[in-house]
C-alpha cells in the first residue's frame, strides 16, 4: 500500500517554516528566519527537505497551509506558494489556521487561550479545546482585541471551568495577567509547521479540503488604510 504524503507550509511571522508528515506521522520540518526573502526561502526550505528523504514535490499527495491571521505579507506568500503548489501538481489543499495550530501543541481537552501578535496595541485571540486526534473545538469566534478593551473581551469569553491554559508570547502573558492570573502558559514566539502538517492531514481524511483558486488567509485586523467619503456637493 502506498504511503501518503503531505508537505505544510507556515508563514505568518518573521520565523516561518515547512514540515512533512507521511500518513499523519511528523516525517521532518524545519524552520527558517527568513529576513527579507520570505518566497526564496521558503522555496529552498522545501526543496533541501525533500531531498534529504528522497522525495520530490510531484510525490506528496495534498499540501498544507496555514491561513492566518498573522503578519500580512508573509501570510500572503505563504498560501500563495501552497495555492500554487497545489494548483500546478493538481494536489489537494487544505487550510489550517493559527490558532488551531498553537491550540493543537497543548495538553488535550483543557480550554485554551491562543493570543497572538497583532498590531503593537492589539492581540488576536480566540478560545479552543485542544482534543486527542481530532481538530481543537472553537469554543469562541476568533477577535482581534485592543490592549484597551482586553479585559472585556475576555470576561465576555473566558470559559467559567477550570483548569484553563494559554498559549501566546510574553507580551500577551504580560498584558492578561492581570485579568487571568490562573492561566497556565506556554510560551511561543509564532505557530510551528509540525502541527500545520498534522492538523492538515486529520482535515484531508476528513475530506475537508479547498479549491486553490478559492482559498483566501483569515484576515482579522481591520484595514490600516481608510477612504474618506467625499463631501456631499
Amino acid at each position: 500500500m502506498n504511503r501518503q504524503l503531505l508537505l505544510a507550509i507556515e508563514a505568518t511571522s518573521s520565523l516561518s517554516g515547512v514540515a512533512l508528515v507521511r500518513d499523519g506521522a511528523l516525517l521532518a520540518s524545519m524552520r527558517i528566519a527568513h529576513g527579507m526573502n520570505l518566497s526564496g526561502n521558503l522555496l529552498h526550505a522545501a526543496e533541501w527537505l525533500l531531498q534529504r528523504h528522497g522525495l520530490t514535490l510531484e510525490q506528496m499527495d495534498a499540501v498544507a497551509v496555514d491561513v492566518g491571521p498573522g503578519a500580512f505579507t508573509a501570510l500572503k506568500i505563504g498560501v500563495m506558494i501552497a495555492k500554487s503548489w497545489a494548483h500546478a501538481l493538481s494536489k489537494p489543499l487544505v487550510a489550517v489556521n493559527a490558532f488551531e495550530a498553537c491550540a493543537a501543541t497543548m495538553p488535550a481537552d483543557v480550554p485554551t487561550l491562543v493570543a497572538l501578535p497583532a498590531r503593537r496595541d492589539a492581540l488576536y485571540l480566540q478560545w479552543l479545546t485542544p482534543c486527542l486526534n481530532a481538530l481543537p473545538a472553537s469554543l469562541c469566534e476568533p477577535a482581534f482585541i485592543t490592549r484597551d478593551t482586553l479585559a472585556e473581551w475576555l470576561a465576555q469569553n473566558t470559559p467559567q471551568t477550570e483548569p484553563l491554559q494559554a498559549v501566546g508570547d510574553e507580551r500577551a502573558r504580560a498584558w492578561i495577567a492581570s485579568t487571568l492570573p490562573q492561566l497556565n502558559w506556554r510560551l511561543i514566539d509564532s505557530p510551528s509547521p509540525e502541527p500545520v502538517a498534522q492538523l492538515g492531514w486529520r482535515r484531508l481524511l476528513a475530506g475537508e479540503t479547498v479549491h486553490p483558486f478559492s482559498l483566501t488567509p483569515l484576515y482579522i485586523q481591520p484595514p490600516s488604510i481608510h477612504i474618506k467619503a467625499r463631501n456631499p456637493e
